[in-house]
């Protein structure tokens, strides 16, 4: 993107830089004016400023200003003075341009009402303009802050992030590519980065975190985001907490439209909607948690969903289930498994297989099953400790007895997890291997690019594919979820009479909830070999009309009903829920225990509903049976399994479209 970026910038350049240098010589030809050494030098300085403009960040506009006054000038006081005019004296009186006077070397009577040449008074006036303008810069950029929080109290919409390292630093820098006005709070920044950030055009203030003073400095009542990004878990909720209090003492001049923090552990999450519900601010503004890493796997299983290749398999209900190995399982790595999970529901109702390989293996399974205790209910993991510095992945392929069906090389290392990545396709060119590349974007975009070369390799990682405006703030899938959910709103509205919660007011785990089951929409239609498409990308395929839709969910109902719910049980009991085993027809549901009586098997379904007189199948039922219309609200149609299948980017270029 920054080379397109740049190419095309020097191509607008130049076609400016032609249209400038036709008209200069449109005018000597048919005036004479400017004559033809001007036109010449005027000429050269415009097709060469184009090379070296691109190496000044700043004052671009002084620079070519200046070399237009400097070549022309000279040319003026060396060969249009009266008399002969020396080499120095040329330069010297060239120079003299700057400071705003000419000297009077083109007319015997030195008075102020001289006629110049052309060439010098092209060259008096860029040099002026080329003065005046440093002058405004370096006035500006000595009051830049002061100017721009002014800005800022008067007019806000600005972005506030609070925490500085290398993802909130990433964050910056796209942000700023795409023009937004942001300010940093950070309690500990070194000089070479905050020089480097305040370059950018960014704001920064150091304080402690959650000291109501940086926030008074940042404007932040006046802010229309406000992002929570220290790496720490329990720095991001303690402030919430100091935002909170602060926030409630002027709760009334508050502009922001949402506030996001991040958090990483899954026992955070649990934290943060305890705290929600008693949060003030949360009466006032969207607070919306995210997690890095999930939203890295989220965007690769979008591109790249498990079920591609495997569709027969996952049809049959009693076909073997996906295995899944991860080599590495670090952060990212436990993220991906996690979406994984979540997507893993088809026909086939086994369980889905994960194997671990790490040189730290009882470390990573405790960390694994502190996080989610419950995993023996919704996956068949198993940790294996192997040095990847010693061992070979393929090796212990060639040994294994298990049948693997994708690899995901999740090494802390991006050189060793490239070469693991290159061997595994060369030598087993047949499986998909998910390679995790952090910082190497060039990399990843040749190895994108040459993917016939290197088999099905599918990277991820990349954090500037992330952490950008459209992922952190404006999030594609959340307001397609909430795009769905107001759609619902209003069908439940028409059916009951009664304003269902909105989106606004929904919690953070009901969010997701929504979000959950959206990601798995398109697994479902691939088990009823459909697909959904943008409305203009539609070929020769032919567009299923919702009786046809009704008429194939009907024939599958009850194994994707299963599915749903297998689907459901599974985001609960990830997020710490469990079955609540004593159920009446009162009592079905323990919110602060986090007991479910639905958290069941399928089958099961039917003797909750005779205790609960409440049908619970048929809202797995009715899931499936309104993907037609939740497609709608997305702004796809659902057509024939086939080329060009649906995945979430599509959404993603739906919006942009």
């Amino acid at each position: 993107m920054a080379v397109f970026y740049r190419f095309s910038s020097m191509a607008y350049y130049y076609f400016i830089a032609i249209l400038m240098s036709s008209i200069i010589w449109i005018l000597h030809f048919k005036l004479g004016t400017p004559d033809h050494a001007v036109s010449t030098i005027l000429t050269v300085i415009f097709l060469t400023y184009g090379l070296i403009y691109r190496f000044f960040r700043k004052n671009r506009l002084q620079v070519f200003l200046g070399l237009i006054a400097i070549s022309v000038g000279y040319y003026g006081f060396k060969f249009l003075a009266i008399e002969n005019y020396s080499f120095i004296n040329a330069i010297y009186s060239t120079f003299r341009l700057f400071i705003l006077d000419v000297d009077p070397v083109f007319s015997k009577e030195a008075t102020k009402f001289i006629k110049y040449p052309f060439a010098i008074e092209l060259a008096r006036f860029t040099a002026a303009a080329c003065t005046i303008s440093t002058v405004f810069s370096l006035v500006y950029s000595f009051f830049n802050q002061s100017v721009k929080l002014l800005w800022h109290r008067v007019f806000g919409d600005h972005i506030v992030i609070s925490g500085f390292n290398r993802y909130s630093k990433a964050l910056i820098e796209n942000l700023r590519n795409q023009h937004k006005q942001v300010i940093l709070l950070a309690e500990d920044i070194p000089e070479s980065q905050k020089k480097y950030l305040q370059s950018l055009g960014v704001i920064v203030f150091m304080g402690k975190q959650g000291d109501s003073l940086l926030y008074k400095k940042s404007k932040l009542l006046q802010a229309g985001i406000f992002i929570i990004f220290h790496e720490d878990d329990s720095k991001n909720l303690n402030e919430v907490l100091a935002l909170d209090e602060y926030v409630e003492k002027d709760w009334s001049r508050l502009r922001a439209k949402q506030v996001i923090l991040h958090l990483v552990n899954s026992q955070s999450f649990e934290l943060f909607e305890d705290i929600e519900e008693n949060l003030a601010i949360n009466r006032i503004v969207t607070i919306k948690p995210i997690n890095l890493h999930r939203l890295v796997a989220e965007k690769i299983l979008d591109d790249y969903p498990l079920y591609q290749g495997y569709e027969e398999r996952l049809k049959k209900e009693n076909g073997q289930p996906l295995h899944l190995l991860f080599v590495g399982f670090g952060q990212t790595g436990q993220q991906m498994a996690v979406q994984a999970i979540e997507r893993s529901h088809f026909i086939n109702s086994n369980l889905l297989k994960i194997t671990v390989l790490d040189k730290e293996a009882p470390k990573v399974q405790k960390l694994w099953f502190d996080n989610y205790p419950k995993s023996n209910k919704f996956v068949n993991i198993k940790f294996q400790k192997l040095d990847i510095e010693i061992e070979s992945i393929y090796e212990y392929l060639k040994q294994s007895s298990v049948e693997f069906t994708h690899v995901f090389v999740c090494l802390k290392d991006d050189f060793q997890d490239l070469k693991e990545g290159i061997e595994l396709t060369r030598k087993v060119p047949e499986l998909p291997i998910y390679l995790k590349m952090n910082e190497e974007a060039q990399i990843s975009e040749w190895l994108q690019k040459n993917q016939s070369k290197y088999g099905k390799l599918r990277l991820f990682g990349d954090l500037q594919s992330v952490l950008n405006y459209e992922n952190i703030i404006d999030d594609v899938q959340e307001n397609l979820a909430k795009k769905v959910h107001e759609g619902y709103q209003e069908i439940k509205k028409a059916e009951t009479g009664k304003t269902p919660e909105k989106w606004e007011d929904l919690s953070t785990f009901k969010k997701e909830s929504n979000r959950n089951q959206l990601n798995h929409a398109y697994v479902k239609l691939m088990l009823l070999e459909l697909q959904a498409v943008q409305k203009e990308k539609v070929g020769v395929q032919t567009i299923i009309t919702e009786t046809q839709f009704k008429n194939l969910a009907l024939s599958k109902m009850e194994a994707i009903a299963a599915a749903e719910h297998q689907r459901w049980n599974t985001f609960h009991y990830l997020r710490g829920w469990d079955t609540l085993d004593h159920i009446t027809k009162e009592h079905g549901v323990n919110i602060p225990n986090k007991l479910h009586g639905c958290i069941v098997p399928y089958d099961d379904l039917e003797r909750i509903s005779v205790i609960r007189g409440e049908n619970y199948k048929q809202y797995d039922r009715e899931t499936v049976l309104n993907l037609y219309k939740t497609m709608d609200m997305a702004g796809l149609v659902i057509v024939q399994r086939g080329e060009g299948a649906g995945s979430m980017s599509q959404l993603e270029d739906n919006k942009t479209a």
